[in-house]
């Protein structure tokens, strides 16, 4: 496993992601003086709503992203395309969050 350092860093990085955005999304829902739960209304100009939603998007799809990570290190996909696969998914995460 110690091949896949590269590709154990960018899990992690992806972990971070989701709890910097959990702590992003309770501190804005507090500063705006919301509870904690659902943002009402639901709409796409709410910029409360379009944090919660990409938080809860980026944990939604970690787990899906991270098992079959976990997986490729074990049947013993090489090192570099993995940590290539796993950095580019990681961009593209960083892309989506910003859009």
């Amino acid at each position: 496993m110690e091949a896949y350092w590269l590709s154990t860093l960018g899990v992690l990085a992806l972990c971070l992601l989701s709890v910097g955005l959990a702590v992003y999304s309770g501190s804005s829902k507090g500063f705006a003086g919301k509870l904690s739960g659902p943002v009402i209304p639901a709409d796409d100009d709410n910029p409360l709503y379009r944090i919660d939603r990409v938080h809860m998007n980026s944990v939604e799809a970690l787990a899906p992203f991270v098992v079959p990570t976990m997986l490729a290190m074990m049947i013993g996909v090489g090192p570099v395309t993995l940590a290539a696969l796993v950095w580019a998914h990681l961009a593209i995460r960083l892309v989506h969050m910003v859009i």
